[in-house]
């Protein structure tokens, strides 16, 4: 289909302004005390729903109906955006990946078959978040993957955990590290040289996203390649204990640690001849990490030394940025998003929001595309997000900001479209 043409809207002319606004973490559940949103003070809101209840609609955001595997899979901003800016529905990370290893052709693929010859003499190393939780990663998919590649020659694998207590229960972590030692310890019964060599919690070490804050993969650079970190232990199960014991402790910011053996080396850094997989399939907070395994000119931070690596991500976390090149499952093919028809048919869309969630009405918004359509009739602002205060001290981050420059557009009649989120 090569026609572009949209018809225009029988009762809005392009004179007229739309505003998309997308309120992160709103929704609507059962009324009672334990639903903040439902106790809380929202007239704005409420006049809204009150003074057009006819045009009032729900979206469901989860599951399915953003191309999840099951109803039970808890939606994100990631995939939501995907479907409102495609307007359709696409098989999504997880998915994707559940049938790529129930087919067995994650390891008929490209990209498994460019890491395997490191199996040989090497290490497998895999990055990612330890969790359930069915955002950025599962459990079970690594248990999978973990079962796939030693039945196919890896003789050396390293995990290099980072801990959740955002997607999931604070606290689950230990949880999650007995499961997969116990699946490691089968491994070594196998004559598979498998553990645990590093971690961190995951707003602390290695998934930070969008540039905001360097440091973040830095300290899961030193721990997974370096093989130094302020905190040493013989087992990763020791590690998430103690760490935990520590004052104010949360698994979403543990500090960095690596395992270490009887003489005090590191069990697993990375080095020349190894291959890496990084095993979350969600993009966002794996694209950094991207850029310092693969990128030879990479200025962001000392790495101290750059090893001569096969790496594949689970997807590829950047279809414009071609990000990383090798990966071990085919990302969704999203085309003909609202963007591309917009530029197509003249008109003219603003798009704001603060850094930590900019690709959302960017990058994802547009099927995953990085950069504009058509800049002559786009027009995307940033606003820096605060760094090193989370969410929970500064809820409301940048929202008189973006409003404010949201306005700004608005007044100046210069667009058809302003989204915002």
């Amino acid at each position: 289909m090569d026609n572009w043409k949209l018809k225009e809207h029988p009762q809005l002319s392009r004179n007229n302004i739309v505003a998309v606004v997308v309120l992160d973490g709103w929704g609507e559940f059962k009324p009672d005390k334990y639903n903040c949103i439902h106790v809380a003070d929202t007239p704005t809101m409420d006049s809204f729903k009150k003074s057009a209840p006819g045009r009032w609609r729900l979206l469901r955001a989860h599951g399915s109906a953003v191309g999840l595997p099951t109803e039970d899979d808890m939606g994100n901003s990631e995939v939501g955006h995907n479907a409102l800016g495609a307007g359709r529905i696409f098989a999504q990370g997880a998915k994707l990946v559940d049938l790529a290893l129930a087919s067995g052709k994650i390891y008929q693929d490209e990209g498994f078959n460019y890491i395997k010859p490191s199996f040989e003499t090497g290490t497998l190393h895999l990055i990612g978040l330890l969790s359930d939780g069915g955002v950025h990663s599962r459990l079970d998919q690594l248990q999978l993957l973990l079962k796939g590649a030693s039945e196919r020659g890896a003789k050396r694998i390293r995990l290099h955990i980072l801990t959740d207590g955002r997607d999931v229960l604070d606290g689950s972590s230990v949880g999650f590290v007995e499961t997969i030692e116990k699946d490691l310890a089968e491994l070594r019964g196998k004559g598979v040289d498998a553990q645990i060599a590093s971690g961190g919690g995951r707003m602390y070490v290695t998934m930070d996203r969008y540039e905001n804050d360097w440091d973040v993969v830095k300290r899961g650079w030193d721990a997974q390649v370096l093989g130094e970190a302020p905190h040493k232990f013989n087992s990763a199960v020791e590690a998430v204990k103690k760490l935990r014991e520590q004052p104010n402790a949360n698994d979403q910011y543990l500090p960095p640690f690596v395992i270490v053996d009887e003489n005090g080396k590191a069990v697993g850094p990375i080095v020349d001849g190894d291959a890496v997989v990084t095993f979350n399939f969600r993009a966002d907070r794996m694209v950094m990490l991207a850029k310092a395994l693969e990128y030879e000119d990479f200025d962001k931070f000392d790495r101290v030394r750059f090893p001569k690596i096969r790496y594949a991500g689970m997807l590829q976390y950047d279809g414009e940025l071609k990000l990383p090149s090798h990966y071990l499952v085919s990302p969704p093919e999203i085309d003909r998003t609202s963007g591309e028809y917009l530029v197509h048919n003249g008109v003219r869309t603003f798009a704001c929001s603060e850094t930590v969630k900019f690709g959302h009405v960017t990058f994802f918004w547009n099927g995953n595309r990085s950069g504009y359509f058509d800049s002559n009739l786009e027009e995307y602002v940033e606003i820096p997000s605060d760094s090193g205060i989370t969410f929970n001290v500064q809820p409301k981050m940048k929202a008189l900001e973006i409003a404010e420059r949201a306005k700004k557009a608005i007044l100046s009649r210069r667009f058809h479209q302003v989204i915002d989120i």
